[in-house]
């Protein structure tokens, strides 16, 4: 008998009545019982038995493990997780009992509750509070998990989890959650590439080119698309071989001209925070907000952009996207590569607090409270110094480069302003890489 009452004071209190029986039942199943019970045959003793059953049971839990279709490594890592460590017993709010090793958290409760519950989550109520999802169990604690539909969980996630399962469904669903995030971007990259062929994106025709492409499914060209793996040069081929490319109405960049020819044609279209036209659509540029976790969009190392900038996008195979500001001397390397440029803009809320690194360039006058002076500048333009880093210095005169967090093209430019007033700054500009 194993039960949990609640006494006094609403304090609950744990109840295990066990014979020797009815333990072997609890820990190694009916079979256990049955085994315990037959003594007839002699063919083997009931301890080598129950061995066998307790055998049984740990691969019933394995065979559960290895339907999750995971790798071999990640396989022993979750099955070792399962083996030789205490129990909690908690509660769901209708009185369902769960069993988690001890050290678990909510996350490891809603896994064991349901898989779809744990990849919903987004908080707990622990005995009714409110607690972080990363809060260990205790036994007896009554667990609410709060879900979202639009939730995808955290990779951080893993790292908390207790139990193999969890670790190995939140692995799964970061995965499928990366790969929809690329499948959705060679998505809009194909259909803008169609559109400036002229060609209509049929998703019937392209699924039945998957094996022309090496692939098995119309996701799996998207999210080939999406990475960079798969060009959609090659895809227009395979749906249109006849078409041999000069039907191209978009603008490609001029070798002599390079990025500064191509900012200038109609197709390419530039918006800037808070200025969209009314009615105009927005499918005609990827939307750029920023960096979000594993998002396939991600800034330029150097001298990046930040929102007020007109950008442009350049497709890196097994990367995503890689946003460059149009003044970034780093483009004139995909000048041969046309079919990577992608027409990009901003779209960033007004008020939104996001934050991003700009980078600057201070000649400062080589004296005692100098830096202090620059930093209480930025400060007092509400901006962040990530990292300072001294590039020359001579007897008279200190070169410095900044980066910053800033919010857009605006503030950093009223930041350049107070510094260049400054007395103690001879120059101050932004570093484009």
């Amino acid at each position: 008998l194993h039960t949990t009452v609640i006494g006094p004071r609403s304090q609950r209190v744990e109840l295990q009545i066990r014979t020797h029986e009815m333990d072997q039942v609890a820990e190694y199943g009916i079979a256990a019982h049955a085994l315990y019970k037959d003594d007839g045959s002699g063919r083997s003793r009931p301890e080598q038995r129950l061995s066998d059953s307790r055998a049984f049971s740990w691969l019933r839990r394995t065979v559960e493990l290895l339907d999750s279709d995971e790798g071999a490594e990640d396989f022993l890592e979750n099955t070792k997780l399962e083996l030789f460590q205490d129990q909690v017993f908690c509660f769901t709010p209708k009185g369902r009992v769960i069993a988690l090793p001890r050290g678990a958290t909510s996350i490891d409760f809603a896994y064991a509750v349901h898989t779809v519950v744990g990849d919903t989550c987004v908080g707990c109520k622990i005995n009714g509070r409110l607690m972080p999802l990363f809060t260990p169990l205790q036994n007896g604690d009554e667990v609410e998990v709060i879900t979202s539909p639009a939730q995808v969980p955290s990779p951080a996630w893993e790292q908390i989890a207790v139990t193999g399962k969890a670790r190995g469904a939140i692995r799964r669903a970061t995965k499928l959650a990366v790969r929809r995030q690329y499948a959705g971007l060679g998505k809009q990259v194909l259909e803008r590439a169609f559109k400036r062929m002229e060609i209509k994106l049929d998703e019937t025709q392209l699924e039945m080119m998957a094996g022309r492409l090496a692939h098995k499914t119309l996701e799996d060209i998207y999210a080939a698309v999406g990475r960079g793996e798969l060009s959609s040069e090659d895809v227009l081929k395979a749906v249109s071989p006849e078409d041999d490319g000069h039907r191209r109405t978009g603008p490609a960049p001029d070798s002599a001209d390079g990025w500064f020819g191509l900012k200038k044609s109609s197709s390419l279209q530039f918006r800037f925070p808070g200025f969209r036209k009314k009615g105009e659509a927005n499918g005609k540029a990827l939307p750029i907000r920023g960096l979000k976790g594993d998002m396939p969009i991600r800034f330029a190392p150097e001298g990046g952009a930040i929102p007020g900038d007109r950008i442009v996008g350049i497709l890196t195979p097994g990367e995503g996207i890689t946003v460059y500001p149009i003044h970034s001397p780093q483009l004139s390397q995909f000048d041969g590569t046309p079919e990577r440029w992608l027409d990009v803009r901003w779209d960033v809320d007004i008020g939104d607090q996001q934050r991003f690194a700009a980078t600057i360039d201070v000649t400062a006058i080589n004296e005692p409270g100098t830096l202090a002076t620059i930093a209480s500048m930025i400060a007092e333009n509400r901006a962040n110094v990530d990292t300072l880093q001294m590039t020359r210095r001579s007897g008279d005169f200190t070169d410095m480069r900044i980066e910053l967090e800033v919010s857009d093209v605006k503030h950093l430019n009223r930041i350049l302003a107070q510094l260049r007033s400054s007395s103690v700054v001879s120059a101050a500009d932004r570093y484009t890489g």
